[in-house]
This record gives C-alpha cells, sequence and structure tokens, in this order.
C-alpha cells in the first residue's frame, strides 16, 4: 500500500512539474518592470526643492497685499471694543445716568469727560492713538449715548473737549 502511495506521490509530483513548465512557458517574457517608487520620490524631491518655495513666496505676496486691510479692519474693531467699554463704564460710575434712558445734557457731559480720563487711565495707548486721542474719543462715546433732543455737539461736547489739555 505504501508503495502504491508513493508512486501516486511521484507522479502528482511529476504532473505539477510538468504543468508548471507549460505555465511559465506561456508567459510573455516581454513584461516592463516600471521602477515607480524611484520616480515618486524624485517627483517629491522636486516638489520640496521647487513648488514650495514658489507657493511660499506667492503666499507672502497675498498678505501683504491683504495686511494693510486686515490691519485698517482690526484697528476698527479694536477702537471699537474700547469705546464700547469706556462708555459702559462712564454709565455705570456717573450718578444719574441709565443705560436705556436719555441722558441729559450735564449728564451726558460728565459720562463723556469720565470714559475719556477711564480710556486714558486703563486703555492701550496704540488704542487711544487710533481712536484719535482724547478728542477722538470723546466724539465717539459722544455718539454712542442717548441724548434729550435738546443736546448737541456745542452744549454737550465742547464743554468737555475744552478742558482737555492740549497737545
Amino acid at each position: 500500500m505504501t508503495r502504491f502511495f508513493l508512486a501516486a506521490l511521484a507522479f502528482a509530483c511529476a504532473v505539477s512539474i510538468a504543468h508548471a513548465a507549460e505555465v511559465v512557458a506561456t508567459v510573455p517574457t516581454t513584461a516592463v518592470i516600471l521602477p515607480y517608487g524611484e520616480w515618486l520620490l524624485a517627483a517629491a524631491n522636486l516638489f520640496t526643492a521647487v513648488i514650495v518655495p514658489v507657493l511660499g513666496g506667492f503666499l507672502i505676496q497675498a498678505v501683504t497685499k491683504v495686511y494693510p486691510w486686515a490691519a485698517l479692519f482690526l484697528t476698527q474693531k479694536r477702537v471699537e471694543q474700547m469705546a464700547n467699554a469706556v462708555t459702559e463704564y462712564a454709565v455705570n460710575a456717573v450718578p444719574g445716568a441709565v443705560k436705556e434712558g436719555k441722558l441729559s445734557i450735564p449728564v451726558g457731559s460728565a459720562v463723556i469727560a469720565k470714559a475719556i480720563q477711564y480710556g486714558i487711565n486703563n486703555a492701550p495707548a496704540k488704542a487711544m492713538e487710533a481712536a484719535g486721542g482724547p478728542q477722538g474719543l470723546a466724539k465717539i462715546v459722544f455718539r454712542k449715548l442717548n441724548l434729550v433732543d435738546e443736546a448737541d455737539e456745542a452744549n454737550t461736547l465742547a464743554p468737555v473737549l475744552s478742558n482737555l489739555p492740549k497737545k
């Protein structure tokens, strides 16, 4: 029985070798193997050596063209935030001033004066300069206040501006 088994095994090996030789003989030998790994490495080196600096240059050029507009926008937002903060502080600090109601002329002048003083004491110098100094801040605060109908620049803002130190 073992001889029969060994003979069958030998026959199967011979048949498989013959079949493998036949398969190898039918495969065309004109296959081209592309070394795409080397190409990818060369392309990556080209990209990092040439294209990245060029794109960086374009990005820097775009930023330099947009920067003045962005700086102006950010400065205006900073001034607006400062003006809101000093106005809110002054309305809370001056007796007789209310947030929702109308302010009389003397109370409005007191609120403007208090807001300017608070801005001078606490606001960053760059923000005060961007607002136009104490005079510019006074005009911004004047526009933000809800004053009585009789109030105008001459009777509410002018007395505050006349008390400011001149440069």
